[in-house]
């Protein structure tokens, strides 16, 4: 079990890296006015687990650090014109 350190609301607190498989990750698509579909998804990069529980459920208290990747599709009108 590996432990790190983490500076939460500027407190040092000692917490397990919980490994992990991705199961599933999602795209949520947007279509813009113009257009355009925008997709979006959240990406977790590390999962760690903190000695507490949550109070009222008893649950582990986790923390996910993760990034959000964006893939844009342009239109056709939007297609870049050839250049000759």
């Amino acid at each position: 079990m590996k432990r790190v350190k983490l500076n939460l609301g500027g407190q040092q607190v000692e917490a397990e890296v919980i490994d992990f498989k991705p199961v599933e990750e999602a795209w949520s698509t947007y279509r813009l006015d113009d257009g355009t579909i925008v997709k979006v998804k959240i990406v977790a990069s590390d999962i760690f687990k903190l000695p507490t529980a949550d109070p009222v459920t008893g649950l582990p208290n986790l923390i996910v650090r993760s990034s959000n990747v964006m893939s844009i599709e342009p239109p056709e009108s939007f297609a870049k014109k050839e250049i000759n």
